[in-house]
């Protein structure tokens, strides 16, 4: 599917519940493991056509990925990402989808320690443009580095309801020692 921007808005904002053993879950308990590496089905009651995979990785060097994927087929596209702690360089060529907000980041190379958010832009790889969590809406710029549990658990409920996710997931950290 060559998806354009309007579609991918779409599928983010359908209302998605995660799918557990072939049924739709209310309500989901994450147990935080470190390094954390899980993946979820997702699919809309509203337009159950589509489904989605969700992906959430914390690796040993402290590193958050969070990211959302339309799937089709045997192929998944890319809908939304953050990286917390990761490295990324954006295109040098605009498009004439490139919504403008992402038009002053043409070409710009993200620091390890510079939080950015990845969107699905018509015409490119999947998620090869993002822009600073700090010109975002989404809620968490950065994780605190002195309450990593709480901070994993905030992420994980804030992308959440970014991308419209109604299973109520309740999350238990590590304790810090």
């Amino acid at each position: 599917m060559n998806m354009t921007n309007e579609q991918a808005d779409y599928l983010l904002k359908l209302p998605k519940k995660i799918v557990k053993e072939d049924k739709l879950c209310t309500k989901l308990i994450i147990e935080q493991k470190f390094p954390f590496y899980e993946r979820f089905e997702l699919v809309s009651e509203t337009d159950d056509e589509f489904s989605f995979l969700w992906k959430i990785q914390q690796s040993a060097k402290n590193t958050i990925r969070i990211s959302l994927h339309f799937q089709e087929d045997d192929r998944k596209t890319g809908l939304l990402r953050i990286d917390f702690n990761g490295g990324h360089t954006n295109p040098e060529i605009i498009n004439e989808y490139l919504p403008e907000k992402f038009r002053s980041y043409a070409g710009k190379v993200f620091s390890n320690t510079e939080s950015h958010v990845h969107y699905h832009v018509q015409g490119y790889k999947s998620l090869a443009w993002a822009i600073p969590l700090t010109d975002d809406t989404f809620e968490i710029k950065a994780i605190d580095e002195k309450n990593l549990n709480s901070s994993f658990a905030d992420i994980i409920k804030s992308f959440a309801k970014t991308i419209n996710i109604e299973t109520v997931i309740t999350t238990h950290t590590l304790l810090n020692i």
